[in-house]
């Protein structure tokens, strides 16, 4: 049974797994300032020793994106992931890039978000190639740069013009925690604030303060915080049982922000010094829109609230937006990854509701099932982050069972 033999190989392989993300890690491709050409190199490298010729798209330069396939034809299922990381910044115990293997964990920036990911799947495409597997479709791998500054050079210029990413099916090795499949995000609207006053001497009170009528501004703006969307029943659904499940993994008060707008002031910036009243001020506003509510609406109604409140004194200017899209959770796809998740590893697998977005969010825009599996992440983008090996190979079982049942005939026999 070829989805047994490739599933025992990946385990007796397991070391190589590790020793691949490893590799990863220990290849900085921090964003800023976002060069990913080494790391790209690499893998093209790891590719073509395999027998795998990947295809390389540099449309902006320093930040190429890496397209390789295995097998021809329909269905297509991609395996899609990203090259750039945060930065390692400091608060380190260990080099932020040594990709140490120890104490059951793969340390280092990146090394859940995402190089586990890229690491699974360069793996899963590597077994099926060397072992003669026979597709009755086609494997893709998409490996894009500028995630982690919104991908407008990455995965969104892929697909607009490389039509070898789309397919029937999508499956990301991004940070979620083996419990859950993310099948849908929280859309993002960022807005950026500029408020106009005229400077004066603060003594006598002469002029108008914009910091005063950015601070009205975002008090209006604030007043959004909370509000509920109304998705159809099916996610309506999900997003109940994750509640439980999200206070325990995500955090206190996790539980029900699927569901709700949050809104949160990024930067701010202001004045020139203590003794001039400000004649310009300045903020970025993050608002994470639940599903059930459009970026539309939502900026509509911010519009009128801070019009009200600083009386025309305020632009808004929208610098990204996105809707919350949302994989139906009886789709395929969702089923593979949680039928998976249960034979191979005997995990019961949450479909959830992200609260943070990813590169899904594009290929969920562009109708493709999406679905997010990926090991938890320690001290993501903190010092000392970390996964646990007993994660990655879980994350590798689940992604090989599914890649097996959509692309070989009886695969899941």
């Amino acid at each position: 049974m070829i989805k047994r033999r490739l599933i025992d190989e990946l385990k007796a392989r397991q070391a190589d797994l590790y020793a691949l993300c490893s590799r990863l890690v220990q290849i900085p491709s921090e964003n800023p300032p976002g060069d990913t050409t080494k790391l790209a190199a690499f893998i093209r490298d790891y590719l073509v020793s395999r027998g795998i010729e990947p295809e390389w798209h540099e449309p902006m330069a320093g930040r190429p994106n890496l397209v390789a396939r295995v097998g021809s034809g329909g269905p297509r299922v991609v395996l899609a992931g990203h090259l750039d990381e945060f930065p390692a910044g400091q608060g380190w115990t260990r080099p932020p890039f040594s990709g140490a293997v120890e104490d059951g964990r793969i340390w280092g920036r990146g090394a859940g978000d995402m190089k586990a990911g890229l690491a699974v799947a360069l793996t899963i495409a590597s077994l099926i190639r060397g072992m003669g597997v026979s597709l009755r479709g086609t494997l893709t791998l998409a490996f894009a740069s500028d995630e982690e500054t919104g991908g407008a050079w990455g995965t969104q210029w892929l697909l607009a013009n490389v039509p070898a990413v789309h397919g029937e099916a999508c499956l990301i090795g991004e940070s979620s925690g083996t419990w859950s499949a993310g099948i849908g995000e929280k859309g993002v609207l960022w807005l950026r604030l500029r408020a106009a006053g005229i400077s004066g001497h603060a003594a006598y009170r002469q002029g108008t303060s914009a910091i005063a009528s950015l601070h009205a501004a975002l008090r209006a703006l604030d007043r959004l915080h909370g509000r509920r969307g109304k998705p159809n029943a099916s996610v309506a659904q999900v997003m109940s049982r994750q509640r439980q499940a999200a206070e325990r993994w995500w955090g206190p008060g996790t539980g029900r922000l699927a569901g709700r707008l949050a809104v949160s002031v990024g930067t701010l910036a202001g004045g020139g010094q203590v003794n001039l009243i400000p004649e310009s001020a300045m903020a970025e506003v993050d608002l994470r829109v639940p599903p059930g509510l459009t970026t539309a609406r939502i900026e509509k109604e911010a519009r009128r609230l801070i019009r009200q409140a600083a009386r025309g004194s305020v632009e808004v200017e929208v610098f990204n937006h996105c809707e919350p899209y949302v994989t139906p959770p009886d789709s395929r796809l969702v089923s593979l990854v949680r039928d998976n998740a249960r034979q191979e590893n005997n995990r019961q697998v949450l479909p959830v509701v992200r609260l943070g977005y990813t590169d899904g969010r594009f290929f969920r825009r562009a109708g493709i099932p999406t679905v997010v599996y990926g090991p938890a992440v320690h001290n993501m983008g903190g010092p000392d982050e970390s996964i646990e090996t007993a994660d990655l190979l879980e994350v590798a079982l689940v992604h090989a069972g599914a890649v097996l049942d959509m692309l070989v005939p009886g695969g899941r026999r």
